[in-house]
């Protein structure tokens, strides 16, 4: 069994806030709706829980985005969106935290949970169009592929929090600066790497391109 790299950790833990701050957020709601404390005191503890794994995660993703390929266009723009907007996301989500450990759930409240959830969901769907489309991150990416991994140290070895440290104040350094040029319009974003529109074709299978709806050309498999 090969060992877990570093740049694996960022998908690993990702699911925990993905879970956690919705399902804070709806303990909030019930709360708001029935007026009942309990749930209350549940939302809070969730929403503790959540941002905390969240920032876990995010440093876990900032490392991560200096140890994997990213030597296509689309992808590392895509890359950027996902650090960018997960990046608000928690910012937004340690603002609600410090506010409700000290005041009760509000209709207001709630309502930024439910959209920063639903851009969470966008952002999670940036983070799987890079792996399932694109290869990002994927270990088994041909060495000359311009997607795949740089194949940092093993998550348990001595070299995993050193590297962890670097790669995430270099993730931060990376982030900032192509928000900066993008903001700037020194360089505007890839096609297709919001995720959606132009630059978003169906890829080429055998020489011919899979039309929408279609499916890939079915093989029979070898009769023994």
């Amino acid at each position: 069994m090969s060992k877990m790299l570093l740049h694996e950790l960022h998908p690993a833990v990702v699911h925990a806030p993905l879970a956690l701050l919705p399902t804070a957020t709806v303990a909030d709601l019930i709360a708001v709706a029935t007026g009942d404390r309990s749930w209350a005191k549940v939302g809070r503890r969730l929403w503790v829980a959540g941002t905390l794994s969240a920032l876990f995660s995010g440093v876990a993703g900032l490392a991560a985005s200096q140890e994997v390929k990213l030597q296509e266009p689309r992808a590392r723009d895509m890359v950027f969106l996902h650090g960018l907007g997960n990046a608000l996301i928690t910012v937004g989500a340690i603002g609600v935290t410090l506010w409700r450990l000290g005041r009760p759930p509000s209709v207001g409240q709630c309502v930024i949970g439910l959209v920063a959830n639903a851009a969470a969901g966008y952002t999670a769907t940036l983070g799987g169009k890079m792996v399932y489309e694109l290869g990002v991150g994927i270990n088994p990416m041909p060495v000359d592929a311009a997607a795949g991994t740089l194949k940092g140290p093993p998550l348990l070895s001595r070299e995993a929090p050193k590297a962890l440290v670097r790669d995430a104040l270099l993730g931060v350094r990376w982030l900032y600066g192509r928000a900066r040029s993008l903001f700037m319009g020194v360089q505007p974003l890839a096609s297709g790497a919001k995720g959606f529109g132009a630059g978003t074709e169906v890829p080429v299978v055998s020489g011919e391109p899979l039309a929408h709806g279609s499916t890939a050309p079915f093989s029979e498999p070898p009769r023994v």
